[in-house]
């Protein structure tokens, strides 16, 4: 009961979307659009490379849970 998921691999993977839909967006300051998606020119438009002004300890921190996500997804075949 509560909050629903997407069926689409259950809550875990859903969880996993959202956060990298977060994080790959404007709502946080940690990554950019890659310079092709800015230009809109080539391929990996659809990329995001980390902010390089990112330094404070709280984007450490945020950049160490992103890494702490990753690792998670990897281990568990969330691909």
């Amino acid at each position: 009961e509560g909050e629903g998921a997407l069926d689409c691999g259950g809550p875990f993977r859903d969880t996993l979307t959202l956060c990298a839909m977060e994080t790959m967006s404007n709502a946080l300051p940690l990554f950019l659009p890659s310079p092709n998606n800015v230009n809109n020119t080539g391929p990996n438009r659809d990329c995001f490379v980390p902010r390089s002004a990112a330094t404070s300890p709280a984007a450490r921190r945020a950049y160490r849970f992103f890494g702490h996500l990753l690792g998670g997804a990897a281990r568990t075949d969330e691909t």
